[in-house]
């Protein structure tokens, strides 16, 4: 079995509990002393068994590491582990999943190599958010329910609103916003935009 480490809660004597996004859920397996297994990281993907015994948490045994060469690279890395933060807490409480999360992480994951980063994560989010059905309507403000203009500011998950009704100095084209959520593509987006859209995105998904 394979999946994605999206969370380790330390437990006494160097033990872990470990949250492991796979395809159709949400794992949550004991280690003992997994603490002093380095393989065991944030957003690491691994290949595992389960052993359960019926009386207390499943465990997780025979891990290999499915390492990527980007994550000698610790931008990249510490890029790709804040989405997994997020991701665990979009999904506390959830064990069920569709196959999509993890294919979204697959194809991420894929994609890092070569890819500018941020530009990979804020392509996976968009991906993530027309998925759920949750790209916004850009005819309305989120805030005032008035018809928007050409530019437009941005709120948490990509929530469009007139640059006066929100406390930030950063804009963009409605156009380019539109084109990057529907299509997952920022390719219209400039760097310093994608700055901006990352700290949009960090605030929560």
């Amino acid at each position: 079995m394979q999946g994605y480490i999206i969370h380790i809660t330390p437990q006494k004597n160097e033990d872990i509990i470990l949250s492991i996004l796979t395809p159709q859920k949400i794992k949550k397996l004991y280690r003992f002393y997994g603490a002093r297994h380095s393989i065991l990281q944030l957003g690491k993907k691994i290949d595992f068994e389960v052993e359960n015994n019926g009386i207390f948490m499943p465990k997780l045994r025979n891990i290999t590491a499915l390492n990527f060469s980007w994550e000698r690279d610790l931008q990249r890395l510490q890029i790709w582990q804040r989405y997994i933060q997020l991701l665990f807490k979009h999904f506390e409480g959830i064990e069920a999943i569709d196959n999509f999360y993890f294919s979204m992480l697959e194809t991420g994951s894929a994609k890092l190599t070569l890819q500018n980063p941020y530009r990979v994560i804020l392509e996976m989010y968009a991906s993530l958010l027309k998925y759920e059905g949750r790209i916004p309507s850009f005819d309305m403000c989120f805030l005032c329910a008035h018809p928007l203009q050409e530019q437009i500011a941005l709120t948490r998950s990509f929530l469009p609103t007139h640059t006066n009704c929100i406390p930030s100095t950063n804009s963009f084209l409605i156009k380019n916003i539109q084109y990057f959520l529907t299509q997952c593509s920022t390719i219209y987006l400039e760097d310093k935009e994608i700055h901006h859209l990352w700290q949009i995105l960090l605030q929560g998904i």
